[in-house]
């Protein structure tokens, strides 16, 4: 799959008759040369994402999972954002874990929130640990049918957690000292109880 986006990436850059300059950058956001970028297709642990922005055609690998840890004035920011858009008052004494999805085509067989928001083993997961704060959250503009799924009004969380454009589903694990796991993209839903004891 990796191949053939870049395959039409490259297409798309060269198609062009006023050809926009390409830029490649790594995962850690270093530029890359082209061997360097051919390499890293080979690697199952990267995604590679694609787009274009007004001067360029960028080409960027980013990790499909993730640690790090959040400053204390993100996490803050974080936690006054999910209290606005929940209106629930968060136990900064908990674990956060948010689902966070980007509007998917429904067709043919729903859209991949369906399934997560749905998972009874989850809910079950959830219902049995009382030290978690849970919350599903979707892109600005995407309003989804069940009530305890919240939009991204003010586009904060994306633009803090998941910057890039993944479909069906992201997640993080924000631990109370900020440290943090993520994962962009396709997941199962039961490796989040899994991962909780990932983070230090």
């Amino acid at each position: 799959m990796k191949y053939i986006i870049f395959i039409l990436f490259s297409l798309n850059c060269f198609s062009q008759e006023n050809s926009k300059p390409q830029f490649l950058f790594d995962e850690n956001d270093q530029s890359i040369t082209q061997d360097q970028f051919n390499n890293k297709l080979k690697d199952k642990k990267l995604e590679i994402i694609t787009y274009q922005v007004d001067t360029a055609y960028i080409g960027r690998f980013l990790r499909k999972d993730d640690f790090g840890v959040l400053s204390p004035s993100e996490k803050v920011k974080i936690q006054i954002e999910l209290e606005k858009l929940t209106g629930k008052k968060i136990d900064t004494s908990k674990t956060i874990i948010i689902n966070f999805f980007y509007k998917d085509n429904p067709e043919p067989n729903g859209s991949c929130i369906d399934y997560y928001v749905n998972d009874k083993a989850y809910k079950k997961f959830l219902d049995k640990n009382n030290t978690i704060n849970q919350f599903f959250i979707t892109q600005k503009d995407y309003k989804y049918k069940d009530k305890q799924v919240y939009q991204d009004t003010n586009d904060l969380i994306r633009k803090t957690l998941f910057k890039y454009h993944f479909n069906c589903g992201n997640y993080i694990i924000i631990k109370t000292n900020g440290k943090f796991y993520r994962k962009l993209g396709e997941y199962k839903q039961n490796e989040i109880p899994q991962n909780l004891n990932r983070i230090e």
